[in-house]
């Protein structure tokens, strides 16, 4: 099982920079790094999302970066239009090693899936980058109501591949919200680690998804 933003595939760039450049468009004067930081902050502070409101949820989101940073005008043209940007591949970009990885482990007697705080825009943009098609599941917080560390998340995505918790291999980029998350829902997991941020943390770490290969065979 896969996190699937960071994990799989990131974004062209960081937030900052694509919220910027969309942004000045409608008369933004904030730094991409302005930008970044009031993201970082806003998203950590937001809830669970929920299929019934998760294009809101987002609405508010950036609706407090740009309170914080510096309103625009017309903010609502403006979030349709940075909202679309994370839609499909437009936004994202795969690891160069994603794609061979997953159809190496496809070949493997194994169910593959995913687990994400995200919302149902993962369809299209898995789907465009060419990698919806390899998984058997894809569990996201906006579907299940709950989002990583909590366990219930967890406790869904092995019933969507109708696997046990011990036989589950999770593999994400946050050490709290995947690797420590997962271990105390009872997976095991691995860090992928690819800038070397948790050196010396005692975990199962990772630089690069082929390592997940040679770590199952």
């Amino acid at each position: 099982m896969f996190d699937a933003a960071d994990t799989l595939f990131t974004t062209r760039g960081s937030v900052g920079e694509i919220y910027g450049r969309v942004a000045r468009e409608y008369g933004s004067t904030a730094s991409t790094d302005e930008i970044q930081e009031a993201f970082i902050r806003q998203f950590r502070h937001s809830g669970p999302l929920s299929t019934a409101d998760e294009k809101t949820w987002w609405r508010n989101v950036v609706f407090r970066v740009f309170s914080e940073v510096g309103m625009i005008r017309d903010f609502n043209r403006f979030f349709e239009h940075v909202y679309d940007q994370f839609r499909d591949s437009r936004g994202w970009i795969l690891y160069p090693e994603t794609r061979d990885v997953l159809t190496d482990l496809k070949k493997l007697p194994l169910k593959l899936g995913v687990i994400s705080n995200f919302d149902s825009r993962v369809y299209g943009v898995m789907k465009d980058l060419g990698i919806l098609e390899l998984f058997d599941s894809v569990t996201i917080s906006s579907e299940t109501g709950y989002a990583k560390p909590d366990p219930r998340i967890f406790a869904a995505a092995v019933r969507s591949l109708d696997a046990a918790a011990d036989e589950t291999l999770l593999v994400g980029d946050s050490l709290r919200d995947d690797v420590y998350a997962a271990q105390n829902a009872g997976l095991k997991a691995i860090l992928i680690d690819r800038s070397n941020r948790y050196a010396g943390q005692d975990v199962h770490r990772i630089n690069n998804l082929r390592e997940v290969t040679a770590f199952l065979t």
